[in-house]
């Protein structure tokens, strides 16, 4: 028993630093009203999980470029919908919509250790 005891105070020593190192991803929810998204508040990090939410009375179809160039599209989102996606790339990001151009917001996402990347 005594090893045992041992052996696990000495796992926990081991891995507690690692633990405490490794981030865990956040989550997010953006609600999106009539032709508008609300403001993007806080940081925002690679591998953070987004949820769209749409509030308003119409369908929308929101769409995320990446400072790379990528794109992650979120499909058609009627009514009273939410959509997810994780965050992909660290830098400067734009979020619009397909249907209504107008619709447009910008943020930096970071990397995990909180740089902004290119």
């Amino acid at each position: 028993m005594r090893r045992w005891i041992a052996a696990l105070a000495m796992s926990i020593a081991v891995t507690a630093p690692l633990l405490s190192s490794i981030a865990l991803a956040a989550e997010h929810t953006v609600v999106l009203h009539h032709m508008e998204l609300d403001k993007i508040e806080g940081e925002m990090r690679v591998g953070d999980v987004v949820t769209f939410d749409n509030r308003s009375d119409m369908a929308h179809n929101l769409y995320i470029t990446y400072s790379d160039g990528t794109v992650d599209n979120l499909d058609t989102q009627v009514p009273g919908v939410k959509r997810s996606l994780t965050l992909r790339v660290a830098g400067p990001t734009v979020i619009r919509c397909w249907i209504h151009p107008i619709i447009k917001s910008e943020l930096v996402i970071l990397d995990e250790e909180g740089d902004a990347g290119r």
